[in-house]
């Protein structure tokens, strides 16, 4: 079974990388915030100055190598997060496959994820949340490897590390990151103190050093090559000062009235995004993983089962986070990550539909239909494909 889901894994990069770099060079323009990202991004490659760096460095430094490999160009500024969105798909399949453990049921929700719009989307524009996402993924995969899979004692504790490093990059990407963090400390320390999943076993200490320590520090250490390339000294002084110039950027940038969007309109928005690739999330995708995510959340209640329990509650924290978090700008597709849980949820309980028929077919095939022609019907607008065949199968009006 390792065997046959390792090899599985590579097939859906080389797949999902190849779909995602199919005309990933339209438009040539920037997309949205692209012309924020990408202009830091080229200040990074040519030494210039940064004059305002709003989000930490790491997902600009790799737009910059990207550029550095492929050209300051739309192909160059893109294709690093063609690369992450791919890497995030095969997280999502281990994932699920860790939670589950159903083969069936970890290709299910690979191939909604690669339908549910978001993923497609934000693998193809330069921007820092497909950078971040895989990294949570990733760690997300750690984790949960480390509370269900049958190893030694010290390749749990080795995977509750790993998990803390990934977390740490992703926080290096963006700091939308500390958000599932926090879930997992949460999901930690109640396993703990039940008694369930090994936790006790991988001992306080390897916790606390993983999820406590160790994404500080992967953290500043993501500075170091920022500060060379400016050459700058690097000391805790300067990361906390640009750190604090970050926050109060944050809480004081102004919103903007033409894009942005309340969080509780995001569940069942029905018009695209226009000026992000015409991003709206497959209805039958997300409208759908809403209804299963409440089949998840009463059946966690009922037995307080794993696979239910984690993807409602990582839902529910990137959903809700923006209740709190004091920032004045919300748009569409900071959704992305709730979009992508969706899919995990939406699979599980299809999962549970396998010897259910509908007129003589199974739940899972009528879904993926439907799923992929409204993918299709989506799909001209977000590939920016040239008139008239942007238009191919209708417009939206």
């Amino acid at each position: 079974m390792r065997k046959r889901v390792g090899l599985t894994s590579l097939v859906i990069f080389v797949l999902a990388l190849s779909f995602f770099l199919l005309g990933i060079a339209k438009p040539p323009d920037y997309v949205l915030d692209e012309s924020v990202h990408v202009v830091r991004a080229r200040a990074i490659l040519n030494g210039t100055t940064d004059a305002n760096p709003d989000h930490p460095p790491l997902a600009k430094m790799l737009m910059a190598l990207g550029m550095k490999l492929a050209g300051e160009n739309s192909f160059g500024w893109r294709m690093p997060g063609a690369v992450f969105g791919a890497l995030t798909l095969v997280a999502v399949f281990l994932w699920t496959q860790l939670l589950s453990s159903n083969y069936q049921v970890a290709l299910i929700a690979t191939g909604l994820t690669l339908l549910n719009n978001f993923l497609f989307v934000m693998a193809r524009v330069a921007m820092l949340d497909v950078y971040y996402f895989e990294f949570v993924m990733w760690a997300l995969v750690a984790f949960t490897g480390s509370l269900t899979l049958d190893v030694s004692l010290a390749r749990r504790r080795s995977l509750v590390v790993l998990s803390g490093i990934f977390f740490g990059l992703g926080e290096a990407c963006k700091w939308s990151a500390v958000v599932t963090l926090a879930a997992v400390i949460l999901v930690s320390v109640t396993s703990y103190l039940r008694g369930t999943h090994h936790l006790r076993q991988i001992g306080v200490l390897t916790l606390i050093v993983s999820f406590l320590f160790l994404p500080v520090i992967v953290y500043g250490l993501s500075y170091w090559p920022w500060f060379y390339r400016y050459h700058r000294p690097f000391t805790l002084a300067d990361v906390l000062s640009e750190n604090v110039y970050m926050w109060r950027y944050h809480v004081t940038v102004a919103g903007n009235a033409a894009i942005d969007s309340r969080w509780y309109t995001w569940i069942f928005r029905i018009g695209p995004e226009r000026g992000l690739s015409y991003l709206v999330g497959n209805y039958v995708v997300v409208w759908g993983g809403f209804l299963a995510l409440l089949n998840c959340a009463w059946k966690f209640c009922r037995s307080l089962s794993l696979p239910e329990g984690l993807v409602t509650l990582f839902y529910g924290v990137n959903l809700l986070q923006w209740v709190i978090i004091p920032q004045h700008r919300t748009v569409y597709y900071y959704y992305y990550p709730c979009a992508m849980f969706l899919t995990v949820a939406l699979a599980i309980v299809l999962g549970q539909m396998q010897d259910r028929r509908i007129l003589g077919i199974r739940p899972v095939v009528l879904v993926f239909v439907a799923a992929a022609l409204m993918f299709v019907y989506c799909y001209p607008r977000m590939a920016a494909l040239d008139a008239p065949y942007d238009c191919a199968l209708g417009c939206w009006n």
